[in-house]
């Protein structure tokens, strides 16, 4: 994917990185200055197809960055876990890595209280945006295969792999997070939904080792509405304005005050 990359998190509660692509004239890497403007209407249809790929490219992209990290033969899914409860136990050295999504909140941390209004080199504004949403995705990790010990042996290298690099890097992500230019924060023990006893419960299945692994995305996005025309003319009027009225002061008078 060619243009300038996009970093989100650089974006603090008043300001947002410039677009990739969207914005040829942006400056690459710099904050935009931000300054409230009028909503524009949101489209409800936009907002969940923007979200349905974020969650899509973020199943490909810890799909693609699994791959690197696990035993070769490990097939990695993001079933639901009563889907796998049943089968046989796997061949030795062909496990699966399920990935459940049972959770997606909203990180408000850092979300910008207006529009954001991007500006060129010149500091003209060239478009409109919604400020950048990120989302906390919260996976239930659990490994298949042939016994307890060979799943613990997957299950700790998911952990290894997040001890030598806390985000999904770069060269993983797929689809729309392709733009961006660093990596997004993963948590491994950590869910804002909290602990997942209660989802085994409603799973329906018996409880077995598993991790929680949460990953910080953001929805880019995809509108940019054109900035209001310049002025360029601006017209003076002027009128008679009647002398107000001086109204006479009243003078002081005396009066009985009787007292009972």
């Amino acid at each position: 994917m060619t243009g300038p990359r996009l970093s989100p998190w650089r974006a603090g509660s008043g300001g947002c990185v410039c677009v990739a692509g969207s914005i040829p004239s942006c400056l690459q890497g710099k904050p935009a200055r931000t300054t409230p403007t009028a909503a524009a209407p949101c489209r409800r249809g936009a907002h969940v197809a923007r979200l349905a790929g974020v969650l899509a490219d973020i199943d490909s992209s810890l799909q693609a960055w699994l791959a690197t990290q696990l035993a070769a033969g490990t097939e990695i899914g993001f079933d639901n876990p009563t889907l796998l409860a049943g089968i046989a136990p796997r061949p030795r050295r062909a496990g699966i890595v399920n990935l459940f999504l049972h959770n997606v909140t909203e990180n408000l941390d850092g979300l910008a209280a207006a529009p954001v209004r991007v500006r060129d080199a010149a500091g003209r504004v060239t478009s409109v945006h919604a400020a950048v949403r990120s989302y906390h995705l919260s996976y239930l990790v659990t490994a298949w295969a042939s016994g307890a010990a060979e799943e613990h042996e997957l299950l700790g290298a998911v952990i290894g792999a997040h001890t030598d690099c806390d985000t999904l890097p770069v060269e993983h992500l797929h689809g729309a997070l392709g733009v961006l230019d660093s990596g997004l924060p993963m948590r491994i023990g950590w869910t804002p939904a909290g602990r997942s006893a209660e989802l085994w419960g409603a799973l329906g299945i018996p409880m077995r080792t598993a991790l929680d692994l949460t990953v910080t995305a953001p929805a880019l996005p995809s509108r940019h509405e054109p900035p209001a025309p310049p002025v360029d003319a601006i017209t003076l009027a002027t009128a008679e304005v009647p002398a107000p009225k001086i109204l006479p002061r009243k003078r002081w008078q005396r009066t009985d005050i009787t007292e009972h």
